[in-house]
């Protein structure tokens, strides 16, 4: 008798409809969690990470008894116009911009490791990190941008506001508009980025099964 040959059966992961749905998930990854930890790294990563770059020299000097030499006297300058912005009339809207960006941020990262998985990507971590600080370049660049509108907004207002209102309703109205831009550009961005990161990771091959013994 002649031996039968052995037919196995392909991976069920390695087919091409199991690497088209890792690729789909990329790119939801890029639509829907991307957006979100952009977002966090623009409103509430960039502006605390601004403080404590901006504040340690200031702490170090006075540390040292170097309180009034002249770089400590230039960080100085810079913390003083940024806490014109942690104050009043703007102060409690910064602040709650901040903690949303944060909130947004961790939520992008749990959001994007959820979709990957769930579409059976494997290093899922590797792909989100490398996913979102890929594009920092891109995202100081719009961050100047949201700055300039921003600004821009508060510009707009005559010099005649004595009540602060209308400047704070400037205010409101360009960060609002800075940030629905930068939610749509980054949307784009990401549908672009994270099919590309998937397979610069080499995660579009499947997880290794580990066999048990026995």
């Amino acid at each position: 008798m002649s031996a039968q040959p052995v037919v196995t059966k392909p991976d069920p992961a390695q087919t091409a409809p199991a690497t088209a749905r890792r690729r789909r998930g990329a790119r939801l990854t890029g639509l829907t969690a991307y957006p979100l930890m952009y977002f966090g790294v623009v409103a509430g990563v960039l502006p605390l990470l601004t403080l404590v770059v901006v504040g340690a020299p200031i702490l170090v000097g006075v540390l040292l008894g170097a309180g009034e030499a002249e770089w400590v006297d230039g960080f100085s300058r810079v913390f003083g116009f940024i806490l014109l912005f942690l104050t009043p009339p703007f102060g409690a809207w910064v602040w709650g911009y901040v903690a949303l960006g944060v909130v947004a941020f961790l939520g992008g990262i749990a959001l994007s490791l959820r979709i990957l998985r769930r579409h059976g990507v494997r290093r899922a971590g590797a792909v989100t990190h490398w996913g979102m600080w890929a594009t920092v370049p891109l995202q100081l660049i719009f961050a100047v941008i949201s700055l300039v509108i921003v600004f821009g907004a508060i510009a707009s207002v005559r010099a005649e506001d004595a009540s602060g209102l209308e400047t704070v309703r400037a205010f409101g109205q360009g960060v609002a508009i800075a940030t629905v831009v930068n939610l749509l550009v980054s949307a784009g961005l990401g549908v672009l980025v994270f099919p590309a990161v998937l397979r610069a990771v080499k995660a579009e091959k499947p997880a290794r099964r580990v066999r048990r013994r026995g």
